[in-house]
């Protein structure tokens, strides 16, 4: 049995998607060791495979669930690893890590239905994060890590109660059927 050259094709999307992964650990470094131009170069490479996974995976035709949460995974271990340099180097409190493990959990426990949940704050969410960690990367005032905290507590909320807004409504539709 051989294995022709579009068979391996599916795998494109995913190789691009662990780069994600193996970017976050190189992240944490350079900005543990105050290295503001690595560290937005990593950023900026981060946000390209975000882009380029999808679309690749929509450009071969082989976009799949699988990937798709692959994706989600990969964004939320580059955002934890982020997060966790800044709280190490003293940007933002710790119990952060806490609300990003709660959504985390909370998206993969939703994610699990038949029916996908519709969530619109949701879907930006991540972006809303990686958006977060630029300003953290460019800005070095002590009022915008207070403002970007409150902020952060206030879409999460947002986000949660959006989530399970959704959620109930889909409840209420599978009763009625």
């Amino acid at each position: 049995m051989s294995l022709h050259i579009s068979d391996y094709k599916i795998i494109i999307p995913n190789l691009i998607t662990l780069l994600r992964i193996v970017l976050a650990p190189i992240f944490i470094f350079s900005v543990l060791n105050l290295s503001q131009q690595d560290s937005l170069l990593i950023f900026l490479l981060t946000i390209v495979t975000d882009a380029l996974d999808g679309y690749t995976a929509r450009k071969l035709k082989i976009v799949t669930s699988n990937g798709a949460y692959l994706d989600v995974v990969a964004d939320f271990i580059w955002i934890l690893a982020a997060f966790s340099a800044f709280i190490i180097i003293g940007l933002y409190p710790g119990w952060l890590i806490i609300i990003f493990l709660f959504m985390f959990v909370q998206f993969i426990v939703t994610s699990r239905f038949k029916v996908p949940i519709y969530d619109p704050v949701g879907k930006y969410y991540g972006s809303f994060l990686f958006l977060t960690v630029f300003i953290s990367l460019i800005v070095k005032a002590d009022w915008i890590f207070m403002f970007l905290t409150v902020t952060i507590i206030i879409i999460s909320a947002i986000s949660m109660g959006s989530r399970l807004y959704y959620l109930l409504k889909h409840e209420a539709e599978l009763n009625k059927s």
